[in-house]
């Protein structure tokens, strides 16, 4: 496993262990990854603090600091994992203020509104199989309601292609892409309100437009 683009291209990984239980994100996958974000974030990550939920190896958040992210948080139960976190880091030569490493569980850390870095414009999902989308979807939840997220932050969800996404209120799904047994789905929040606000913006000046050249045209017939 190694960083696929960025600053730190071709840099190796220590790769994640328990392929029974985990999901390791291939190459291709986090190249994948990597674009959609890009591309939803206007290809400049640079004021993007991001959180890496289920870190494992750390290699999906990593990769994103590779591209240029501000910073990242992130977060794992395992003791062998935020070791390994710590020590693909430190390979990378990540600064503590790019990478913040914490050991416990997220969803505890979520309700407490304990997350270093917080509030997030991304947040990386990428859970162990027996984390099913539904906890996952509150997970989302208490970070919106605890003020963790900020207004328009994106969630990237991994899960396996059979199984069912994100439901989350005001949360709208805006790309979704397929790599085998493995989907990604990427969510903003509050999209759908943002898309609407600007529709009625849109809406809003064009009549202004149509108001003023109404006006424009009865003044000229007044002067003839």
């Amino acid at each position: 496993m190694r960083i696929v683009g960025g600053k730190w291209r071709g840099h190796p990984l220590e790769a994640p262990e328990g392929r029974d239980v985990t999901r390791p994100t291939t190459d291709r996958t986090r190249e994948s990854i990597a674009s959609m974000v890009l591309s939803a974030f206007g290809l400049d990550l640079s004021d993007v603090s991001l959180l890496d939920a289920f870190a494992g190896s750390g290699a999906i958040g990593l990769e994103l600091l590779s591209r240029g992210a501000a910073s990242a948080t992130f977060v794992d139960r395992d003791r062998g994992a935020v070791a390994r976190v710590r020590r693909n880091a430190k390979s990378l030569g990540a600064s503590v203020a790019e990478a913040h490493v914490m050991s416990g569980d997220v969803f505890g850390l979520a309700e407490r509104g304990s997350l270093a870095g917080a509030p997030f414009r991304l947040v990386v999902l990428d859970p162990p199989y027996a984390v099913d989308a539904e906890r996952v979807s509150s997970l989302v939840a208490s970070l919106a309601e605890r003020g963790m997220l900020r207004e328009g932050a994106l969630v990237l969800y991994e899960h396996d292609s059979h199984a069912p996404g994100l439901d989350v209120a005001d949360f709208t799904q805006i790309k979704e892409k397929s790599h085998g047994i493995t989907t990604v789905e990427l969510l903003r929040r509050n999209a759908a309100l943002a898309e609407a606000d600007a529709f009625a913006a849109e809406d809003a000046a064009v009549d202004g437009k149509d108001v003023v050249a109404g006006q424009v045209e009865g003044e000229a017939e007044n002067g003839r």
